[in-house]
């Protein structure tokens, strides 16, 4: 039975078996979840009470980004609930809470703890209110990574017009107003100030979470807009205070630009070797907190990963190497432990740690803490736990979601690039544990509207057919790599299909 299994699974030995099932029953809980109107929450449609752990609401400083990590690349037709409930729920009630909190009258803001009720603002917990988690405007700034990542995935037009689009400009804009010069170090860069790491008590500027975030945010609008169905005349009479619909203008575009040039980008190498996770260098060696805020851009991210030297003065971005920002990673990673700390011992952190050693191609790591996971924080019902050895360790939902995430992430990536004229690496096995020495993927999806068959056997890569929807915005330039050497170089046009042998 699963519980026998499950009761006889340890760490490093594995069992490919169990690790398969564990992936398919996270789509199936994903279905499941996203059935109705509403996203999926912390505890999905499974909560046991009427009054659920966390009111069970949308977590929004990794919970419920985690829960749509593997919908795109899985090919999950699950996101509208999400996009409608943003739309209708966070981005109103959002631009409410950036008038009220912010004094901000373009776009829309919310924060870590939000609900069906339209809550957006900072959550008032009679007696116990902290910063560290209440102060977290940057997530909707991540949400809308997953809202261009829907569209890069899909190419859909009609949707990125109609829904898409107006959801990210909204909240470009309150980004746009929130920003502020850094008076601290007086260099001349754009930050966010005050900030909170996520959940971690330090209030400074410019932490590394947020800044990487609004980068990405201001790529996602430059990538996005001529598809958007963009003109200039709706700003030229006087600015507009509404953000569903109406039109992001080229002089506008000029204004992310411009501040994109200027905002401190959150890489910084501190004194042990780190990525700093705020611009001052705070971080203590060994702190096993259980977010993994500052590498968001390793993971789920892309600014990390795919760092690019910069090639003049002008690009504000920091003068280091591709390997210099990956070596600094990969020394915070390691630092962070294993997901298991005196703050906490969730399945999630785990599975995050695990899908960014599988980013970092260390195929050991990401499957000791892969399996550590499933030993510590998955009950016999497959279920992943918040505290597993507490005398109720919670049901949560996330990391049964984030899991499928993590090993996909290890068998095949295609992170974003800044631009659209980058070239798109896919690269096939990455992390292949040992353990996994044969297996298969079928119709696994790649960003710019590709899906992939994929076949290893006896450890290494057998064979790979690449095919290209019949309907494209763009022909990206790919790049599929292989144990560290470029395959091939092609241009992925509409309706193109390539096949490969190993």
């Amino acid at each position: 039975t699963t519980a026998q299994l499950r009761k006889e699974y340890k760490t490093d030995v594995g069992n490919p078996y169990l690790e398969w099932l564990l992936f398919n029953y996270g789509r199936y809980m994903l279905v499941g979840s996203t059935r109705s109107y509403l996203p999926a929450n912390l505890q999905g449609v499974w909560a046991r009470d009427a009054g659920a752990p966390w009111s069970g609401d949308y977590h929004a400083n990794i919970n419920i980004q985690m829960n749509y990590w593997f919908a795109e690349a899985t090919n999950m037709k699950v996101t509208s609930s999400l996009w409608d409930y943003m739309a209708k729920t966070w981005a109103p009630r959002g631009a409410e809470t950036a008038k009220t909190l912010y004094n901000v009258t373009r776009g829309w803001v919310t924060h870590n703890e939000m609900n069906v009720f339209g809550h957006t603002g900072m959550k008032d917990l009679e007696g116990w209110n902290p910063a560290e988690w209440a102060n977290h405007p940057e997530s909707a700034a991540w949400m809308m990574i997953h809202v261009y990542d829907h569209f890069d995935y899909t190419n859909d037009v009609a949707w990125w017009r109609a829904q898409g689009w107006p959801l990210l400009k909204g909240v470009a804009l309150f980004w746009l107003d929130h920003l502020v010069e850094d008076q601290r170090f007086k260099d001349g860069t754009l930050v966010t100030a005050p900030c909170n790491s996520p959940e971690q008590a330090i209030i400074t500027l410019g932490c590394s979470h947020s800044q990487q975030l609004v980068w990405q945010l201001f790529e996602a609008v430059e990538k996005g807009f001529s598809a958007s169905g963009d003109n200039d005349t709706a700003f030229l009479h006087g600015e507009s205070t509404s953000f569903i619909g109406d039109i992001y203008t080229k002089s506008r575009i000029t204004e992310v630009q411009t501040k994109k040039l200027k905002l401190d980008k959150g890489i910084h190498i501190g004194s042990w070797g780190q990525l700093q996770e705020w611009k001052l260098d705070f971080d203590r060696p060994n702190d096993l907190h259980r977010h993994l805020s500052h590498l968001i851009g390793l993971y789920p991210g892309y600014v990390l990963t795919n760092f690019k030297s910069p090639t003049g003065q002008t690009q504000g971005i920091p003068k280091l190497t591709r390997e210099q920002v990956l070596k600094a990673s990969e020394i915070s990673l390691r630092s962070r432990g294993d997901g298991t700390g005196p703050d906490g011992d969730a399945g999630w952190e785990k599975v995050w740690r695990a899908a960014c050693w599988a980013q970092l191609q260390n195929s050991t790591q990401f499957y000791h803490i892969l399996t550590y996971a499933i030993d510590r924080n998955f009950a016999e019902n497959l279920w992943s736990l918040y505290n597993p050895f507490a005398d109720d360790p919670i049901f949560q939902i996330d990391a049964n979601f984030g899991y499928p995430a993590a090993v996909l992430n290890a068998l095949v990536q295609a992170p974003d690039t800044s631009s659209l004229s980058d070239a798109l690496a896919v690269t096939l096995l990455p992390a292949l544990p040992s353990v996994w020495a044969s297996g298969s993927i079928t119709g696994a999806r790649i960003r710019g509207g590709m899906t992939l068959d994929l076949t290893w056997s006896n450890g290494k890569a057998a064979r790979a057919s690449l095919r290209v929807d019949p309907v494209v915005r763009s022909a990206r330039q790919v790049q599929l790599w292989y144990g560290g050497k470029l395959v091939t170089a092609f241009s992925a046009t509409a309706g193109l299909k390539r096949d490969f042998a190993f």
